[in-house]
């Protein structure tokens, strides 16, 4: 039974996913009813948009999917692996260094899923209820303009973390972030993994350290789009993918894991899809750059020399 009121600005975002969720659970059914029937029902509601469940749980505000995925599969009897949470937990970068007993107590938090490519995670606009912890696959972070224009600001691999701004003070989501190819993530809402927090100060500082990085890059990349020729920009972009991306192969090229089109690149650089296959062209004849069968990117970084773009982003910053 979900409740939810016309003055709710929160309501229809609910419905919406509770619908969308539960739509892939035939066993189970959804009623929709407004606020004023809760009384009439027997039913105290503290606020809208509730969603109750047939064991007396309930949940208040605008659930994560994953959050929903957990709550229909635990009614149903079904329980996620464990044992391949517990062993991705454990080697992801934030919680290096805590010992496995400890991940097996608070790996319950975290709820996993697959996403298909181009699947949107989430968008601006929504609430940011959930932190999410990337498995396998690629995710790209991007932002619309108005006029429909989309600047991707990163691009993420196993091992990353996303959405932790809304640990702080991003209570609606300011990006888009959309799954590359077929994406396995694990999510833990704001709530747990703010007391996971509590319990482990340390991983508040892995958090913000993570944040830090991010901004970072998206600072350099904002200065390479005021300083930078559209050649630069996508040298110093393909250096960037292949150490973040990278498979190392004989003779010492590089193949970039993660497939981007010729669109997708020039987003991650600020320009058309038109001058970025030209360009793409270019280095290819100046042997800086091959596309394999699968269509992924290979390149051979020492040929793909820093210059002056990256002697400039140093500068602005203030690396080395």
């Amino acid at each position: 039974m979900l409740y939810v009121s016309t003055t709710c600005a929160f309501s229809p975002v609910a419905a919406e996913r509770v619908e969308r969720i539960i739509a892939e659970y035939p066993a189970l059914t959804l009623s929709v009813r407004e606020k004023a029937r809760a009384a009439v029902d027997g039913v105290a509601l503290v606020a809208t948009p509730t969603l109750l469940f047939p064991d007396g749980r309930r949940i208040t505000g605008t659930p994560s999917e994953e959050r929903l995925h957990r709550v229909f599969s635990e009614l149903l009897g079904k329980r996620f692996p464990m044992a391949n949470k517990v062993w991705y937990i454990e080697r992801n970068r934030l919680f290096h260094g805590v010992p496995r007993e400890e991940i097996e107590r608070f790996a319950h938090l975290f709820h996993e899923r697959d996403y298909d490519a181009k699947e949107i995670v989430f968008s601006e606009g929504d609430l940011g209820d959930a932190v999410y912890l990337l498995k396998s696959g690629h995710v790209r972070l991007f932002r619309s303009t108005e006029d429909g224009k989309e600047l991707t600001l990163a691009i993420l691999g196993p091992g990353d973390v996303f959405g932790e701004l809304a640990l702080f003070d991003e209570s609606r989501r300011q990006t888009f972030a959309e799954a590359l190819d077929a994406a396995h993530i694990c999510a833990a809402s704001v709530d747990d993994f703010t007391r996971l927090m509590g319990h482990r100060p340390a991983l508040t500082m892995m958090v913000a350290g993570e944040m830090a990085r991010r901004r970072r890059e998206i600072e350099t990349r904002i200065a390479g789009l005021a300083y930078g020729s559209v050649r630069a920009r996508l040298q110093h972009a393909l250096r960037h993918l292949a150490r973040e991306h990278g498979e190392a192969r004989e003779g010492g090229e590089v193949r970039i894991a993660v497939r981007l089109s010729h669109q997708e690149l020039a987003q991650l650089i600020g320009t058309s899809r038109e001058t970025c296959t030209l360009e793409l062209g270019k280095l290819q004849l100046a042997g800086q750059l091959r596309v394999d069968d699968d269509r992924n990117f290979i390149v051979r970084p020492e040929r793909l020399e820093p210059g002056v773009l990256d002697r400039v982003l140093g500068r602005v910053t203030g690396r080395a």
